[in-house]
């Protein structure tokens, strides 16, 4: 589709290959202007403050902070942004969190060659779109439960998760080790765990975390 300007892109997944190649698919079919770039979700909270863009691609496992936080940030900040998906993840409970969250779109990355500009076409026309391969009826089915995790919470939870120390995500979220501290003893308390190896347990059954894959690439 046509349109008068050029859409502004801020491309932020972890892999140099997936952003090369989809910055690459942008410039070949014209239209698109990369005005940013970012690695990881603080990298991208600390840009988007900084960066005039229209359509923000995201991937969701990330190091540091993961794709639902800047979802969920960048909303609070805009409406007006688009936000399209980017991710390995078919999960019928993640592609649901992250619509609640705010994402207009979710695109496969195997998919990423055929539907990528129809993805875009729609989400800009304010419309909303899902790779043909996401099952519709797991996700009209799906019934995420957040344990009542605050979103801090589910934040350090990922965190925790990807074997981050407290100190570390402390720097990463911008808080102090003692607030780490007490998310934590919290997480414990709402999914009812004695340690981190059961609370990485306990987060996977609940769908409430991103766990890599072999395959992501």
């Amino acid at each position: 589709m046509t349109r008068s300007q050029a859409v502004r892109v801020m491309l932020v997944d972890d892999h140099n290959l997936v952003r090369s190649g989809m910055a690459a698919l942008l410039r070949q079919h014209g239209g698109f202007q990369v005005v940013s770039e970012a690695t990881d979700g603080v990298s991208a909270l600390q840009k988007i403050s900084t960066v005039a863009f229209d359509l923000l691609i995201v991937d969701l496992a990330m190091p540091r902070l993961g794709g639902m936080a800047v979802i969920e940030e960048l909303r609070r900040r805009s409406r007006r942004v688009k936000i399209l998906v980017l991710s390995m993840y078919d999960d019928a409970q993640f592609v649901a969190q992250a619509l609640q969250k705010g994402a207009n779109g979710y695109l496969l990355k195997h998919a990423m060659d055929e539907e990528l500009f129809r993805a875009i076409d729609v989400i800009m026309d304010g419309g909303r779109f899902l790779s043909r391969m996401i099952d519709r009826v797991a996700l009209t089915e799906c019934t995420h439960s957040d344990a009542g995790l605050t979103a801090r919470e589910r934040e350090v939870l990922q965190l925790i998760c990807e074997g981050m120390t407290n100190s570390a995500i402390a720097e990463a979220l911008y808080i102090s080790p003692h607030t780490v501290t007490r998310h934590r003893a919290n997480l414990m308390k709402k999914l009812n765990v004695h340690n981190r190896v059961d609370l990485v347990k306990a987060a996977s059954r609940r769908g409430l975390i991103l766990l890599p894959r072999s395959e992501d690439i």
